[in-house]
């Protein structure tokens, strides 16, 4: 058996997320899917890297493929990209050790927000952009987000749905950067809540409007409720990036 390492990039406002579920098409679902075309051989376990949400884009999907057969690398991704969907492309397939796992292995996660922040919205990038009228400060952006850098308990940004043991987690970035009408905001950490990155990008939005002065940002992690913080940003902002392994 080898162990394929799968980096995809995907369009995600077609489907309901990463994960199969019963209802809706997810790209899980499109990629076993499309495995089993191909290879013959019934793919229930292609595991990825984390769950996007529904809508969600990602550029540096990682999933992890035990495979049987002997078609080379070259061959299977040129399989996979001829039979998936336009809206999912495999980037690269490399061969890894028995012991890799696309989400058990990584070791961080790097996501890019985008916002449009400008008076009118900009029609061709909708789909991908959360478009704000309102002029934002990007050096308070950046003085509010230097308050989310470190470990803390970030139960305040998790939805209200998400289950986990802990809620406690790392960030080691959070940063800020304008070009032309567009504010990027890239957050990397050690793992995610559900919904955790779009509820920071949604809270920190009030601090650019200049709403909180940066430093309340301590007293919304600390409060380790939801309702402390801000509303959840829009789905089609967010692009999961890259994931990084040893």
């Amino acid at each position: 058996m080898r162990n394929l390492k799968l980096t995809i990039a995907y369009d995600g406002t077609a489907y309901n997320g990463w994960q199969i579920q019963p209802n809706g098409t997810t790209i899980q679902e499109e990629l076993e899917k499309t495995a089993f075309r191909f290879s013959r051989e019934r793919c229930h376990n292609m595991d990825g890297s984390g769950r996007t949400d529904a809508g969600v884009h990602a550029w540096g999907q990682v999933a992890s493929w035990p495979y049987a057969g002997n078609l080379p690398l070259a061959r299977i991704q040129a399989a996979f990209n001829s039979l998936l969907p336009p809206d999912i492309r495999v980037r690269q397939i490399v061969e890894k050790p028995s012991l890799f796992h696309a989400r058990k292995s990584s070791r961080t996660k790097t996501y890019l927000y985008v916002i449009y922040n400008t008076l009118y919205a900009n029609p061709l990038t909708l789909r991908y952009t959360w478009h704000i009228r309102q002029p934002l400060n990007l050096d308070l952006l950046n003085q509010a987000s230097t308050f989310l850098v470190g470990q803390h308990d970030f139960n305040s940004f998790k939805a209200a749905d998400g289950n986990t043991a802990s809620s406690v987690r790392t960030i080691l970035q959070v940063r800020w950067c304008r070009r032309g009408h567009y504010l990027l905001c890239f957050v990397k950490g050690d793992g995610f809540l559900k919904n955790m990155v779009r509820i920071i990008v949604g809270t920190l939005v009030e601090f650019g409007r200049g709403k909180y002065p940066p430093a309340a940002m301590s007293a919304i992690i600390n409060a380790r409720q939801r309702h402390a913080a801000g509303i959840t940003a829009p789905a089609h902002g967010l692009v999961l990036r890259s994931v990084d392994y040893d």
